[in-house]
């Protein structure tokens, strides 16, 4: 082998090995859950184990699968930006919140939404009928308050009562309680929390007991159905393991077409799981509500974001959708 033909060769393996050095992925892809059946295609898929299913069809069988529960959608954030996950799930506001601040670093985007589902505004005080009704004695449970979607929500239905330059006005009512204590909390019939802004089955178990009614349901806000819960990831991420993103995403999607296609099965799952005190048939109620949608497809996201930019929540202010998510997920029938 002459000069110039060895020096080729170690130039090809040195290219070799950088490109395996790039194609390599990480051992161990780190996801986190919350609480309620919006977050059921995450049980599924946890239980099913369809991550590792779909890492095994990539060839990364070794790769390992963590799973977390967080309390809210802030707390997934902030493990999102310490690495300590490469996937957080929760409402729509943290993530939009992300998505905005990351826009020239990290690069958030949304992976896929999980589902649309009404939230409720409910309340054990007879006195209070509509949003106008809240003096600045009471209080209002809900998860992540300032930053949850129930937040935005409560901002959008007072915007429209007060104007936008007011929507702001019940913000120092907000009790930030994980949604399982907030209930507890209503229920206990004590206290000077007398209202919790929370989501299914919640919200369910709440009305379900005397006294407890109403007072605003998101998709009157919204105008119809809209996406409660999705997930989202770091463009970073996606483009350094793009094999395990494409599992995940992958995964996402089996998870979401098995609840659909058998309901009863993934209500029990979610039961057996440590859902919470509702039976199966119950939580199999709540599932088959018209307004309880498990889809991918983002639902109304648009006018929410757009929203958040108005009263100054966000900077950047998305021209569609498909801004806020990765462009695996294009395809798809979004708002």
């Amino acid at each position: 082998m002459n000069k110039r033909t060895f020096l080729a060769s170690v130039a090809a393996g040195l290219a070799m090995l950088a490109g395996g050095a790039r194609a390599a992925e990480v051992d161990e892809v780190k996801i986190a859950s919350q609480y309620g059946i919006g977050y059921l295609p995450l049980t599924v898929m946890q239980v099913d184990k369809l991550i590792e299913k779909h890492l095994a069809k990539a060839g990364l069988a070794s790769t390992k699968v963590t799973w977390s529960r967080l309390a809210a959608g802030a707390a997934a954030n902030d493990a999102l930006l310490a690495g300590g996950l490469h996937f957080a799930s929760g409402g729509t506001g943290p993530a939009l919140i992300l998505w905005d601040r990351t826009r020239s670093s990290l690069d958030v985007r949304g992976v896929g939404a999980l589902s649309s589902m009404p939230n409720l505004l409910v309340t054990r005080d007879p006195n209070i009928k509509t949003v106008r009704d809240f003096t600045e004695k009471d209080r209002i449970s809900m998860a992540g308050a300032g930053s949850s979607v129930q937040t935005v929500y409560l901002q959008m239905a007072v915007a429209k009562e007060f104007g936008i330059e007011n929507y702001k006005k019940l913000n120092p009512l907000m009790v930030n309680l994980p949604h399982p204590e907030g209930l507890q909390t209503l229920l206990s019939g004590s206290g000077e929390i007398k209202s919790l802004f929370t989501s299914p089955p919640f919200q369910y178990t709440a009305l379900a007991s005397p006294g407890v009614r109403t007072v605003l349901n998101s998709y009157d806000v919204m105008g119809g159905p809209n996406t409660f819960l999705m997930v989202w990831a770091t463009n970073k991420f996606r483009e350094a393991n793009p094999k395990t993103f494409r599992a995940v995403l992958d995964a996402l999607k089996e998870a979401t077409a098995s609840i659909n296609a058998d309901k009863p099965r993934a209500a029990a799952m979610y039961v057996k799981e440590g859902g919470g005190k509702e039976s199966v048939d119950q939580i199999l109620k709540m599932m088959n509500d018209p307004q309880v949608e498990y889809t991918l497809a983002p639902q109304r996201l648009l006018p929410y974001a757009q929203f958040m930019n108005k009263v100054g929540s966000l900077k950047n202010n998305p021209n569609s959708w498909k801004d806020l998510f990765f462009p695996e997920i294009h395809d798809l029938p979004g708002s």
